[in-house]
């Protein structure tokens, strides 16, 4: 496999000589987050054999070598190569969960997905900054959505219990330990050395796991939606950590978000700690993967990073910040449950 990334000229000229942007084509930059360029195809600029699966548009992905992070982080790119395996054996298990590959490239980790329907908007963004009396965030609407994750998730992780029907791509690499494992468990231990030995221990849990295909960004920030007013669709996206390991990683991830959202947007907190119970029912009625114990340890642990990681959270005031860590200590430690965290944030 390629280690390199072609520019985004070349790029583009390797999807017209594919027959799949037409010779005007423009690529237009999206904001792809800290680990990867993002371009979208306008409906206009896609070729008519591909446009009529494609009524939307294209969106193309290549990913960085170095992440847009105030700390150097580095991550071999050719997860752009599991990303797009672990994309299209998601989509052979929910097709409506999941952006449909259309385009990887033969020689370079660059991906293109359709492009979701106009109006479909990032859930981290409508969570953060919806008026609260939006109908994009009624308790109803976002239990909705997280009980759609939480079966999504369910099927994703049994579906893939039996290692051979995963590509190979997704079964190797150190992926979980560069975007994970050092820059959030391993990092956080250093600054906060009162809980290290069991961040470092959680850490070595996840390495040690091979249980099932794990998403390993499963995150609102990934989550598109549809508008209130259409008919209900939701995909997620980004699957570049994908890899053999730990179950508890993902349901922690989410846990841990929607905690942060809470902290952040008070007047939110009972819709979202719904939301959370929704999420959590819909995933242990089909999956009972991940233990009530290393659930809550796991969310710990990605909240301490979260506040004192390398990525960390931009939306978290000072006190917060101190607040949540405080949570992720009484997780990681054993001492709080995530039911009463949450009686704490609601309060």
């Amino acid at each position: 496999m390629g280690a390199e990334v072609p520019s985004a000229e070349t790029i583009r000229c390797d999807l017209r000589d594919a027959g799949i942007l037409t010779s005007d084509a423009v690529l237009t930059p999206l904001t792809g987050g800290v680990s990867c360029e993002v371009w979208r195809v306008h409906p206009a600029h896609v070729t008519p054999a591909l446009l009529r699966a494609n009524p939307h548009g294209l969106v193309v992905k290549a990913p960085l070598a170095t992440l847009r992070t105030p700390e150097l982080w580095q991550a071999d790119v050719s997860r752009g190569y599991a990303e797009s395996a672990a994309l299209s054996w998601y989509g052979t298990k929910t097709a409506d969960a999941v952006p449909r590959v259309v385009w990887r490239h033969p020689t370079a980790p660059v991906l293109v997905v359709e492009s979701a329907p106009l109006g479909w908007a990032d859930w981290r963004e409508q969570l953060l900054n919806a008026a609260a009396d939006s109908r994009e965030v009624t308790g109803e609407r976002l239990a909705r959505i997280s009980a759609h994750l939480g079966s999504t998730l369910a099927a994703w992780h049994l579906g893939s219990r039996d290692a051979g029907v995963l590509p190979e791509v997704l079964l190797t690499g150190d992926r979980l330990r560069t975007l994970r494992t050092d820059p959030f468990h391993r990092a956080t231990a250093n600054e906060v050395p009162d809980i290290g030995p069991q961040l470092r221990a959680l850490a070595d849990e996840l390495e040690s796991a091979r249980t099932c295909l794990v998403h390993g960004d499963f995150s609102p920030k990934n989550v598109l939606v549809s508008a209130p007013t259409v008919p209900f669709g939701a995909w997620m996206l980004d699957a570049e950590v994908a890899h053999l390991g730990d179950p508890a990683l993902d349901v922690a991830y989410l846990s841990t978000h929607l905690a942060c959202k809470g902290v952040a947007r008070p007047q939110l907190a009972a819709s979202l700690d719904g939301a959370r119970r929704a999420f959590e029912d819909a995933y242990r009625r089909d999956s009972d993967l991940v233990a009530v114990e290393r659930w809550d340890r796991h969310t710990g642990a990605i909240l301490a990073a979260r506040v004192r990681g390398v990525s960390r959270v931009s939306y978290l005031a000072p006190e917060q910040q101190v607040f949540v860590l405080g949570l992720a200590r009484g997780l990681v430690r054993g001492e709080l449950s995530l039911n009463e965290v949450w009686e704490r944030i609601l309060a």
